[in-house]
């Protein structure tokens, strides 16, 4: 995870970060893949960059592929990627929703509310980009990237099965937008993962291996003759041999992100450098400082230990379960780089990031390096990554630990207790994070240009609401979004699910109605009417309405469509239409297969489902009307 980000001083080497785009100017040794890359990227619907975890995947696509786009000749839209976005609320997500998704919407789009963004497919997204021209009339290629897809792979198992709905949404914008050219990176143990979905299975593979020696030596030698410095004979020559020598042999190439480290070693300003650093020394620290961040988060502050068993255990290849060590603790060195994923029997085995690495490991343990005060940027990526993985404890220690250090008030203190709130709701302490969210809102309504934000926690919180049924509360949070952002059609439609939950079926009918006269392709909201419609018995209006906002992806949506097609008479279609139920919670989803079965002459299937949507545990609760509906089947 690495919650201090290690950085030359002179800023001439990034160190254990990746080179941003602004980095070009001293970016070097990767000109050829930059090109190559570039290439391709252009000219195939669909590229995979993948290589082993710190090769420089992430760098290259920033510093060496962007720079050589012609804004004038390409569209290019921002890197995505599939992390939380600080600031956009998890509670935004609702359960049958994909959170990726969103975050790669948001990545791709990070100047649009983001809730503006709720319920888009990829392709209806893309779908609405104004496309750019060249002067015959063509459209210019759109080029959209996406970066650490791993994360699609990393966290809990409840989170996996977004995965692949994502790479279905990939592949069917694909399908629709022949402009789209798309470029996945990824590691490249998930390869094979990539490319098994039919969709991707078209993709140019890209494979970006460690420096080459020569390449080395330019990433070693130019950051610093560019800014006046420069080496004594030998000593870059030095330094590289050193960093590629591995019990008594050299290989042939070198591991970029232990260059770097190294280099940022190096004397600051243009200093003319005479001697390499202490490699071991340096990759040592480097160790000592991430064992200690594992330890203290998921080894109990016992770093000795940890290093001890990481060293004995790790030389070679290690099966599951027979590394001694926790599975979040894995996770956590994984993610430090301190471990790699290698395919094995039975499931994924680990060993050492790098070989490089035994030998630090020696040398490492005269002492950790003292973690130093906290830092509210720094401690505010820990706790994302560690909620990324699902370790929800870590991520609400450093959560706790930002907040603490960051001013009292202000955009960073705000964006803490939107996190706070997202770890609250993950861990299903759902009255903290509506707290949390209001909190959030109040530092931003002070701000200027501030209400988009304060919009979208509020909108958030009221999400949360009317899960617990408190809609009441609901109404007046979501009336205060739509009073911050009154042109928004996701936080109108969200005012008038609470209206319809509460009993107000005229009111969320006339809110919904005016979203779609100024909106009329608002999906969302047109989901919305048609579900409704269908509950209120109005089977035309809820057909048209579903039929235009499809293709149906929610259950709820689903289930409502067949409850109108029964509603029609035509009974036989709606069974065939209904969703699988066995893992569904949400009452009016469950209610509308109840009523389905009710048509079909399926008594008993309809009571066992009506009663499932009464029972305290039901995601969403029943309106007052349904509710009565529900209570008269299962008896």
């Amino acid at each position: 995870m690495g919650g201090t980000v290690m950085e030359s001083r002179g800023n001439r080497f990034p160190g254990e970060r990746a080179f941003r785009r602004e980095d070009a100017v001293r970016f070097f040794g990767r000109e050829r893949e930059a090109k190559e890359l570039s290439r391709a990227w252009r000219t195939h619907p669909v590229t995979i960059l993948y290589g082993s975890a710190g090769c420089g995947k992430s760098s290259l696509l920033a510093a060496g592929v962007l720079p050589l786009l012609d804004p004038a000749g390409n569209d290019v839209l921002p890197v995505g990627g599939l992390r939380h976005r600080p600031g956009v609320p998890a509670a935004l997500v609702q359960e049958n929703e994909n959170p990726f998704v969103l975050a790669l919407l948001s990545s791709w789009s990070p100047y649009q509310a983001p809730t503006e963004l709720v319920g888009q497919t990829v392709a209806g997204f893309l779908g609405k980009h104004p496309p750019r021209r060249v002067p015959s009339g063509d459209p210019l290629p759109l080029l959209a990237a996406i970066d650490h897809v791993d994360d699609a792979f990393a966290g809990p198992a409840a989170w996996q099965r977004h995965r692949a709905e994502l790479l279905a949404q990939l592949a069917d914008a694909l399908d629709s937008e022949l402009s789209l050219r798309l470029l996945v990176v990824v590691n490249e143990e998930h390869l094979d993962d990539l490319v098994r979905h039919p969709g991707l299975a078209r993709a140019r593979h890209f494979r970006l291996p460690p420096l080459p020696v020569g390449a080395a030596l330019d990433a070693c030698r130019l950051p610093v003759e560019t800014t006046g410095g420069g080496f004594a004979p030998g000593v870059a020559e030095a330094l590289v041999d050193d960093l590629r020598t591995v019990r008594g042999e050299r290989r042939v190439r070198v591991q970029p992100l232990l260059l770097q480290l190294a280099c940022a070693a190096l004397p600051d300003g243009a200093a003319y450098v005479t001697r390499p650093p202490d490699v071991d020394r340096v990759i040592a620290d480097h160790c000592d400082r991430l064992l200690g961040e594992v330890a203290a988060d998921y080894f109990h502050g016992d770093t000795g230990k940890l290093r001890a068993q990481v060293r004995e255990t790790f030389a070679g290849p290690v099966s599951p379960g027979e590394g001694g060590l926790p599975e979040s603790v894995i996770d956590a060195l994984v993610e430090h780089r301190l471990l790699r994923t290698v395919p094995g029997d039975g499931g994924p085995w680990h060993r050492l990031w790098d070989d490089r690495l035994a030998a630090a490991l020696l040398l490492s343990g005269s002492g950790s390096l003292p973690r130093g005060p906290a830092d509210a940027a720094g401690e505010l990526r820990v706790a994302e990554t560690a909620l990324r993985l699902g370790h929800l404890d870590v991520a609400a220690g450093h959560a706790g630990a930002a907040l603490a250090a960051a001013p009292r008030a202000g955009p960073l203190t705000a964006v803490i207790r939107s996190f706070l709130g997202d770890v609250a709701y993950h861990g299903g302490d759902l009255d903290a994070a509506v707290a949390h969210y209001r909190l959030a809102a109040q530092s931003h309504a002070t701000a200027r240009g501030g209400d988009v934000a304060v919009a979208t926690l509020l909108t958030a919180a009221g999400r949360v609401l009317i899960r617990q049924g408190a809609f009441g509360d609901a109404i007046k949070d979501l009336r205060a979004a739509c009073r911050r952002s009154p042109d928004d059609a996701t936080i109108q439609t969200e005012l008038a699910w609470a209206l319809y939950y509460s009993g107000h079926e005229s009111g969320a009918v006339d809110v919904l109605d005016g979203v779609l006269a100024v909106a009329g392709n608002a999906t969302e909201a047109l989901r919305a009417r048609g579900e409704i419609m269908s509950d209120l018995q109005r089977p035309e209006r809820a057909l048209r309405d579903l039929e235009r906002a499809g293709p149906l992806q929610q259950p709820s949506a689903q289930a409502a469509y067949a409850l109108a097609l029964a509603q029609k008479g035509e009974v036989s279609e709606a069974v065939r239409a209904i969703p699988p139920m066995d893992a569904e919670q949400d009452g009016p989803t469950l209610l509308r297969a109840a009523r389905v079965m009710v048509a079909a002459g399926k008594h008993s299937e309809a009571v066992r489902l009506a009663r499932r949507a009464r029972e305290p545990g039901a995601r969403t609760h029943l309106p007052p009307r349904l509710a009565a509906e529900a209570d008269r089947l299962s008896e």
